[in-house]
């Protein structure tokens, strides 16, 4: 299973292409922001939230695994029914997901750390030590939201201002793997989404798998540019569909 930093999912952005994640409610608490909030400030929906809307077949295989998994380390209690004994191995087997998840997130902030401040850590010095080798004259802009004409938003792990962009995940037992097998046609569609998001005809668009065990371990699929416009039009089918779904189109000016 692969992850994404502090997952978009039901994130969203202003139209100045700000973050706004959470909103301060009717009683003066932070909470997660709405649809319903979206709908009365404009924001637009993440990338990776339009992306939520198709299936993923990949993922759902890692879950049923993971769920078998737990069922062979958790024990039927005495007394217990299958239902409860179900509802507990789930639960148990969310847990691997959630920690995973949240080491994905500290990969991505040490990386995130280096390209803004310097800070070198593993994951950090692997990535610039491969980027140096292929692209040693890039200036690179890392962890920058935006908001598409479109009427979607996003962050963007890492990019230049001559048009490459890159996408980390993290994955389990990378070694030996040839990423060219990790990768998948969402991959590419998120990326071709920030490409379109920022104005780029055509950019080289990157995908960098890190190990979560040992973060010294990278590898790096380089996406063959003729299929960025499938990628693209990929993604904008999703875009159309989430529009037409929640009844809302936060490009249109003064949608309600």
């Amino acid at each position: 299973m692969t992850d994404k930093h502090t997952s978009e999912s039901g994130h969203w952005y202003t139209q100045e292409g700000e973050p706004m994640y959470t909103i301060i409610g009717a009683n003066g608490k932070e909470r997660n922001t709405t649809l319903a909030d979206a709908r009365k400030h404009r924001f637009v929906p993440s990338v990776t939230g339009i992306l939520g809307v198709s299936a993923k077949p990949a993922l759902e295989e890692w879950k049923i695994k993971e769920a078998i998994k737990s069922t062979m380390v958790l024990d039927i209690e005495p007394n217990e029914t299958i239902d409860e004994y179900i509802r507990r191995t789930r639960e148990h087997s969310k847990l691997v997901g959630q920690k995973s998840a949240e080491r994905g997130s500290e990969i991505h902030y040490e990386i995130e750390e280096g390209f803004i401040s310097g800070k070198e850590s593993e994951p950090y010095l692997a990535v610039k030590d491969w980027l140096d080798e292929h692209y040693p004259l890039e200036t690179w802009i890392a962890e920058d939201s935006f908001c598409a004409k479109e009427g979607y938003g996003g962050k963007i792990d890492l990019y230049s201002e001559t048009g490459i962009f890159i996408d980390f995940k993290t994955k389990d037992d990378l070694r030996g793997k040839d990423p060219n097998r990790l990768v998948y046609d969402e991959h590419g569609m998120q990326l071709s989404a920030y490409v379109q998001g920022c104005g780029f005809e055509t950019a080289e668009r990157i995908s960098i798998f890190i190990d979560r065990e040992d973060t010294s371990l990278i590898a790096c699929h380089v996406w063959d540019e003729v299929t960025h416009p499938r990628h693209r039009d990929m993604f904008n089918a999703l875009l159309a569909y989430w529009k037409l779904n929640k009844n809302y189109d936060p490009s249109e000016v003064g949608d309600e």
